[in-house]
């Protein structure tokens, strides 16, 4: 852990810490510097150190301080020496007029405009002197004659140092005298960019301006009399995210001017330190979405700006990735597990923990992990399933489930009988008994096949049944079934009796049982009964107390071993009924009132003797022998005016005759609507026929008829008359208005709006009015005029006529200024505006008098003018000037809008218009127009056409009495052009299987923000803002042992960015990447069984392997041929295959010669399948030993 070695204290300008890693920070107060850096106060900086004894430390400007040499807690005196200013810096402090023998005060970091350190121009020209009490030896290590203004500063008197600019003011000047120059300078700018104050100061004040040219072409000019001057320079921001600070050096390259003053150009630059701001480069890990068990995942490493030097990037699963410089991504690839038949997919999170590199401001991981999926590839794993072969009827089938790989986790096997097995973990087989049924009396001497319908567990990446059923043989007996007939007891005539067959035992399959009646009765499977029904005949068709009697003729079916019919006959008796015959009783539906209901009553059999109904109005129906049907006709009450129309109801009382078994009357009433006859009542309204204005009109409405209710009767003036019952007439009274001062002698018009009431069949108003006379008298109305009391010239003065009553209709008043008012029907006053003169028309302080000169209209009995003259001031008043701007109606995106101000009168001075837009346009005087063009946005690719809208903010001058601005904004349409987009993809070259296909996303111009991209497969890359291209990198193959040659062809299908759409946006053609193939090798090899005795099986096995341990395991039968001739089989997708040959024997006793082999050849479908197949022909040995036997045949 690094040691701290001082404390800043104060900070005069800009001090560097540089480590000893070369990392350079600017310093702070309160910021503490380590063991091993170095101090660096460049040419405007000091710094103030406190040691770690307590002691300060002062570091004038362009001093360097190690905090390791020298140890200043223990060399005092060489830290000072360090520490002390320069023989250059004191010489240029002399002559900038500094008294080194004064104590100055400590000055605070940063300039003091009122004195200390510097001057108030930045304060960066003077050196900062430590404070001393003692006396300063006059030999000061360096000559103090032949300075470059000595001569003229001997003879100078040093005045005071002046209160507000820190210059030595002499008293006195001589012709020609020579001064040094100091060029001082911002001390530092951040890369955001800045503005840096040059200050150049002479130790005398020149007569005239002194112009000071700088290396950057900036021009200083210290006007005469002044000892100072400064220019600010604009530094354009450069900011960058790479450590990259650096500094701006400034030289003095000449000077004019200044009166005869002879000046010293300095040779140390100006030097403005140019600080980092620290921007944060994100490094971001993707990974592969998803892989299959034993592939490759690619962990992609991308940095949100390029490295200028190598990046590495350490991951949380141990490895490294590397960007290289320059550039913004670096992958690394992960070899999963090999694969297995075992559900074992899971997921994989991988972080970064570390990154370093790439020269960054600031390098930082995204803390958001790659993900990837680890897929199983599926490998099977069969459960087969066999039986005992064969068993006895009720003895016991053992079910056997076998697996073709040991299972991870329980397995449970469930069988087409329902049965379960279970193959416990780490097992291959499993077992479950099943009892056979017990001697039954069912043909069932069968096999029975039972299949797997469901495996589970085992933790398998797909475990599949063998579908093939496990069979067994179970044998058989004899055994009786009896079937018996049963029936309906007893059956009315022409009802149903059901037959029903019985069965000792269930049926396997539908039984058919033929009846002596001929009927066909079946027992369903899984039944032991079956019914059929059977209709007797109507009536007569048997005798009254007969048998009907049926046996079983034939029984067949149900896989009985034995199926017997029960020879007893099934016995129904069927009984005699008796039937019902209904009289029903009908009318006419409706019939005006005195007319006739005819009644009609319907049997529903003909009757044999005549039928007799009674109804309930006392009339009498007959029917009459072999007939149905019989009527009656009814007369109803005669018409009337009245509302009586009503229904009547008739019923079936009593019916007899016709020799029925039984005769039911209906009991449903027949019932009829009796309709009035419509007859008219009038009703007549009558009225006084005349009246004196004021007076009382009497209506009287007269009905036709007398009412048998009160009648209402509701007049057109909204008065109700009431006529009631029993009475032919009503009456009410109206009081007509009072005197008023309209012509209105006239006629009153009332009739008769509505009517109800009096039970009439129709009560009809007579539609002609009641009319009454009403006579009038006269009275006077007064017109009288007002104007509005006083108005500014030019402005308007409102005339208004009002009225004593209000008019009936329009009032017409004519005015001695030869206007007209006119008082609308209805109202009492009417108003007319008068426009006064513009200036000048009339003297200030004037008044305008105005009369009416006649008055006409609104139906009074008398309208007389009020001769009152109406009076009115008329003021002066200001004039105001609008300013109104307009613009360009529409421009072409990039294109130029001129806005043109223009002024109501013309500008006597200079006008000053700001527009909205920040913009100033001038109108000059004596004109009434000024334009000022506007640049819009240059164009783009996007749709974004749009309104601009400017308004006037403010508009000053001209001389006008009011300058006032037009609200209104002036707008111009900014249209899109189109400009086309094209989004492609290329190949990056062709990959080997083993590699991912990498592919180049292009855009056709650099857009201004990120553009995401799909792929005709679905995924999405993103060009960054600002860029035209981004790589995209697809998943590998994969390598195998076979061979499999392909090719990835990729198209664009979609592109887009946030916020924005493109004018027009075109897809290039798709890019294909060729996949060839990788060699991997398979070698076949062969080994033998060891030893064996003589006569006994040497089992050979050939055995597939390859060195990545890749999957072998998608081919057909392979056929090796070994040197002795014998054939091995490797099966379909194995990668071993065996075979067995029988040792020599012979009858020697002692050693046998070994038995050699070695692989030949291979062929099948297959063979040539693989990219590379070796044959590895070693020869295997097995050993023959002697086999004990008889003797003389060993």
């Amino acid at each position: 852990m690094s040691s701290v070695v001082a404390i800043v204290k104060s900070i005069v300008g800009q001090v560097i810490a540089v480590s000893p890693e070369g990392i350079r920070r600017v310093l702070i107060e309160g910021d503490r510097l380590l063991a091993g850096e170095e101090v660096l106060t460049g040419p405007g900086g000091a710094v103030t150190l406190e040691l770690a004894d307590g002691r300060l430390l002062d570091l004038g400007r362009d001093s360097q301080w190690s905090a390791d040499t020298p140890d200043s807690s223990t060399d005092l005196a060489q830290a000072t020496a360090q520490a002390a200013p320069s023989v250059e810096e004191l010489q240029q402090a002399i002559a900038a007029g500094v008294d080194p023998t004064t104590e100055l005060e400590a000055t605070a970091a940063g300039p003091s405009a009122a004195g200390g350190g510097g001057a108030a121009g930045g304060g960066h020209s003077f050196v900062m002197l430590e404070e001393t009490a003692g006396r300063v030896d006059p030999t000061v290590g360096f000559p103090t004659e032949g300075l470059s203004s000595a001569a003229a500063l001997n003879s100078v008197q040093v005045g005071q140092l002046g209160t507000n600019n820190n210059l030595v003011t002499p008293p006195t000047t001589d012709a020609n005298v020579a001064t040094d120059l100091v060029l001082g300078a911002t001390p530092s700018i951040s890369e955001a960019g800045g503005v840096i104050v040059y200050t150049a100061t002479v130790g005398q004040a020149p007569t005239t301006d002194l112009v000071i040219t700088l290396s950057n072409g900036a021009v200083i000019t210290i006007p005469a009399g002044q000892t100072s001057g400064s220019v600010n320079v604009q530094v354009p921001a450069n900011d960058t995210p790479y450590i990259d600070g650096g500094q701006i050096s400034t030289t003095v390259t000449g000077s004019t001017g200044g009166g005869g003053l002879t000046v010293t150009l300095p040779q140390t630059p100006a030097v403005t330190q140019v600080t980092d701001t620290i921007d944060t480069t994100t490094a971001t890990l993707t990974a592969s979405p998803s892989v299959t068990e034993g592939g490759v995942i690619t962990y992609t490493v991308t940095l949100s700006n390029p490295a200028q030097t190598p990046v590495t990037v350490t991951l949380s699963n141990g490895q490294t990735v590397t960007v290289e410089a320059g550039k913004t991504q670096g992958s690394v690839d992960f070899q999963t597990p090999a694969n297995d038949v075992y559900n074992n997919g899971s997921t994989i999170s991988v972080t970064i923990e570390n990154a370093t590199g790439g020269n960054f401001e600031q390098l930082t991981p995204n803390p958001t992990p790659a993900q990837t999926t680890i897929n199983d590839s599926v490998d099977t794993t069969t459960a087969t399933l066999t039986a005992s072969p064969s068993v006895t009827e009720g003895g016991v089938i053992t079910y056997t489930v076998t697996l073709s790989n040991p299972a991870q986790t329980p397995v449970t096997v469930t069988l087409s009988n329902g049965q379960t097995v279970t193959v416990e973990a780490g097992k291959t087989q499993g077992s479950v008994d099943f009892q056979t049924p017990a001697n039954d009396v069912y043909n069932n001497g069968s096999t029975i096949s039972v299949t797997i319908e469901n495996a589970t567990g085992g933790n398998f990446e797909q475990l599949t049944p063998n579908p093939t059923p496990a069979q067994t043989t179970i044998n058989d007996s004899v055994d009786t079934t009896t079937a018996t007939l049963t029936a309906s007891p007893s059956v009315t005539e022409g009802g149903v009796i059901t037959y029903t067959v019985t069965l000792s035992n269930p049926a396997q399959t539908p039984v058919t049982v033929t009846l002596s009646n001929g009927q066909t009765v079946t027992v369903e499977a899984g039944k032991t009964q079956g019914s059929v029904d059977f209709q007797t005949p109507a009536n007569d068709v048997y005798n009254n107390g007969s048998t009907v009697s049926v046996t079983i003729e034939n029984a067949t079916g149900g896989n009985f071993e034995q199926l017997t019919p029960n020879p007893t006959p099934a016995q129904t008796t069927i009984n005699d009924s008796v039937d019902t015959t209904t009289a029903t009783l009908t009318a006419s539906p409706s019939v005006t009132e005195g007319g006739v209901i005819t009644y009609t009553v319907t049997l529903s059999n003909p009757a044999q003797t005549p039928v007799t109904v009674t109804l309930s109005n006392g009339q009498t129906v007959t029917v009459e022998a072999g007939k149905t049907q019989g009527s009656v006709d009814f007369q109803t009450p005669a018409n009337d005016v009245y509302n009586n129309g009503s229904t009547v109801s008739v019923t079936i009382e009593n019916a007899t005759g016709g020799n029925f078994e039984q005769l039911t009357p209906n009991p449903t009433p027949a019932q009829t609507t009796i309709n009035d006859s419509v007859d008219t009542t009038t009703a007549t309204l009558t009225a006084s026929p005349s009246v004196t204005e004021g007076g009382v009109i009497t209506y009287t409405v007269t009905l036709s008829n007398p009412a048998q209710t009160p009648v209402t009767v509701t007049l057109s003036n909204g008065q109700t008359v009431t006529v009631e019952a029993g009475k032919t007439q009503g009456s009410v009274d109206f009081q007509t208005p009072a005197n008023d001062v309209y012509n209105n002698g006239s006629t009153v018009s009332v009739t008769i709006e509505n009517a109800t009431g009096g039970n009439f069949e129709q009560l009809t108003p007579n539609p002609t009015p009641a009319q009454t006379t009403i006579n009038d008298s006269v009275d006077t109305t007064t017109a009288t005029l007002t104007a509005s009391p006083s108005v500014t010239e030019g402005g308007v003065i409102t005339y208004t006529v009002t009225l004593s009553n209000p008019a009936q209709t329009p009032v017409t008043v004519t005015l001695s200024n030869g206007q007209t008012v006119t008082v609308e029907a209805g109202k009492t006053q009417g108003s007319v505006d008068f426009q006064t003169p513009a200036n000048d028309v009339y003297n200030n302080g004037s008044t305008v008098s105005v009369t009416i000169e006649n008055a006409t209209g609104g139906n009074f009995e008398q309208l007389t003018p009020n001769p009152t003259p109406a009076q009115t001031t008329i003021n002066d008043s200001v004039d105001t000037t609008t300013a109104t701007l307009t613009a360009s109606p529409s421009v072409t995106e990039g294109g130029v809008i001129t806005y043109t101000v223009t002024l109501s009168n013309p500008a006597q001075t200079p006008v000053t218009v700001t527009l909205s837009n920040g913009q100033t346009v001038t109108v000059e005087a004596g004109k009434t127009q000024g334009s000022v063009d506007f640049q819009t946005p240059a164009n783009d690719v996007y749709n974004n056409g749009s309104t601009v809208n400017v308004t006037i903010d403010k508009a000053t001058g001209g001389n006008f009495e009011q300058l006032t601005p037009d609200p209104t904004p002036a707008s111009t349409v900014i249209q899109d052009s189109i400009d086309p987009v094209t989004v492609s993809i290329v190949s990056n070259g062709n990959v080997t299987e083993d590699q991912q296909p990498v592919f180049t996303v292009k855009v056709s111009q650099a857009l201004d923000r990120p553009l995401t991209v799909t792929l005709s497969n679905g995924d999405k890359v993103t060009i960054e803002a600002g860029k035209t291209e981004v790589e995209y990198k697809a998943a590998a193959q994969g390598d195998d042992v076979f061979k499999d040659p392909g090719s990835l062809t990729l198209g664009v299908t979609d592109a887009s960015v946030p916020g924005a759409t493109f004018e027009k946006l075109e897809f290039g053609s798709p890019a294909t990447v060729e996949i060839s193939d990788t060699i991997s090798e398979v070698v076949a090899t062969l080994t033998a069984s060891p030893s064996v005795t003589e006569g006994g099986e040497i089992t050979y096995t050939i055995t597939l392997t390859n060195k990545d341990g890749l999957p072998i395991n998608n081919h057909a039968e392979l056929y090796f041929k070994l040197s002795d001739g014998t054939n091995i089989v490797v099966a379909a997708n194995s990668t071993t295959g065996s075979a067995t040959v029988i040792a020599p024997d012979n009858v020697y006793v002692g050693t046998n010669a070994p038995v050699v082999n070695a692989i030949d050849s291979v062929s099948g479908q297959d063979a040539w399948k693989f990219e590379q197949l070796t044959l590895d022909k070693a020869e295997v040995s097995t050993q023959v030993t002697d086999e004990p036997g008889t003797p003389g045949n060993e």
